[in-house]
């Protein structure tokens, strides 16, 4: 996400939250309405992602609150690690608290349930990828959270690659499908079809014009080792992807199949906050 982007985002969020009416914090004697430091910690331990939401922080309250922080993209922290420190006016703290956890704790959140399917697939060198299956508007973090995890992505849009799918193949066979792709692709785009049985399956095998990635939908993991030898037989460069429902109890059993991807949408739609908190230091 670009940095204009990211920005009005945020303004957007502190707006929704009404910023500037903190009507409790009002309630607080004005006097004491001076410099402070708070910082932000986590109570479960995860994996850092949000250092580019720190510095549009820092860029939003320029003059008014100091960011200060150590932590960088992708690193492992213990419950109880001190993220970020923050300098400035008691009462602008107190409004900007739940906006800066709740980016912090998405982009954590997703970052750590990454390096969670990558820890459960060691030592087999299967790649983990996000979906399109993001929250609107927030896709660009997310996709760049589960990299700071250690995942890959599949395809940011629709024009990243051609992905032909079961609602195409309703409407065209896949070997007409495979051979339009062929005709219409650019030279930097790859051809993936995905498929949902083996008459499926069997039909692009037999087709002459062969896809870059066969991703086997809902598969279980015996009928990917199955469909994986029929496929290395036929079409020994392709590459292999699993997707449909996968977790991290079952996508174990999918990476000892020798597949080369996992696609997984719980990265980015179901994704657990990381616990974050704001303390005062008084």
């Amino acid at each position: 996400m670009n940095a204009f982007s990211l920005s009005q985002l945020i303004q957007d969020e502190l707006e929704t939250d009404q910023f500037s009416q903190d009507v409790t914090g009002n309630l607080l004697p004005s006097a004491q309405n001076n410099v402070v430091q708070a910082f932000v910690f986590n109570k479960e331990s995860g994996v850092f992602s949000g250092v580019s939401v720190l510095e549009t922080f820092q860029t939003l309250f320029t003059g008014q609150v100091d960011f200060r922080w150590e932590v960088s993209e992708g690193v492992e922290i213990s419950s109880g690690t001190q993220i970020v420190e923050l300098t400035g006016p008691r009462n602008t703290l107190l409004a900007l608290e739940r906006t800066l956890l709740n980016f912090l704790g998405l982009t954590c959140g997703v970052a750590s349930l990454t390096r969670a399917y990558l820890n459960a697939v060691k030592p087999h060198s299967v790649q983990i990828l996000a979906t399109r299956k993001t929250l609107p508007g927030l896709r660009a973090l997310q996709l760049s959270a589960v990299q700071a995890g250690g995942g890959k992505i599949h395809r940011r849009s629709l024009s990243d690659g051609i992905l032909i799918k079961e609602n195409h193949i309703a409407l065209e066979s896949e070997v007409a499908l495979l051979q339009k792709a062929h005709g219409a692709r650019s030279p930097l785009h790859g051809i993936e079809i995905e498929v949902q049985n083996f008459d499926s399956l069997n039909n692009v095998l037999s087709s002459p014009y062969s896809p870059d990635v066969i991703m086997l939908d809902n598969f279980s993991a015996k009928d990917v080792q199955t469909a994986v030898a029929l496929i290395r037989q036929k079409l020994p460069t392709c590459r292999i992807e699993a997707s449909g429902g996968v977790d991290l109890q079952s996508v174990r059993a999918l990476a000892e199949t020798g597949i080369d991807y996992v696609s997984v949408g719980k990265l980015t739609h179901s994704a657990p906050v990381l616990n974050l908190s704001l303390d005062f230091r008084l």
